[in-house]
């Protein structure tokens, strides 16, 4: 083995090491993780920082939800018109305004009652969408 070779190996190890403990998330881990993400810095202040990582790992059941759903409606062989339907409903403005969470800060829980962005609503439909849609495709 020559020096360039010893080198090439030496580099890419530990890539190929990295890699192979990466853990792949699931269809509702990852919309949770964008939805989150892309709606991070759309109310806080700047004396407010959201803590992504647990945002992401409290909304992934919400999420999980539609998956479910999706899989479900495609067990049970859904007209493709019924689906259209679900996804037209859930990127409505009647969906987004059913949708209350709660947010906790300081060791309190409080209702999310108030009136929600545009973004948010935007982001909020794709995610759920995209969950289902995912659940009926049988993506992970």
């Amino acid at each position: 083995m020559n020096k360039l070779d010893r080198f090439s190996l030496i580099a890419v190890l530990p890539f190929l090491l990295l890699s192979g403990c990466a853990q792949n998330q699931t269809s509702a881990q990852r919309h949770a993780n964008h939805f989150i993400m892309a709606t991070a810095n759309d109310s806080s202040g700047p004396n407010f920082r959201l803590n992504t990582a647990d945002s992401a790992r409290m909304a992934t059941p919400f999420f999980e939800q539609f998956w479910q759903q999706g899989k479900k409606d495609r067990d049970a062989g859904l007209a493709k018109k019924d689906i259209e339907q679900r996804i037209k409903y859930f990127q409505s403005e009647e969906f987004t305004n059913e949708v209350r969470g709660k947010s906790r800060f300081a060791g309190s829980d409080y209702n999310q009652d108030g009136s929600v962005s545009s973004l948010w609503r935007r982001e909020m439909s794709a995610a759920v969408s995209e969950s289902y849609m995912d659940g009926y495709n049988g993506v992970k």
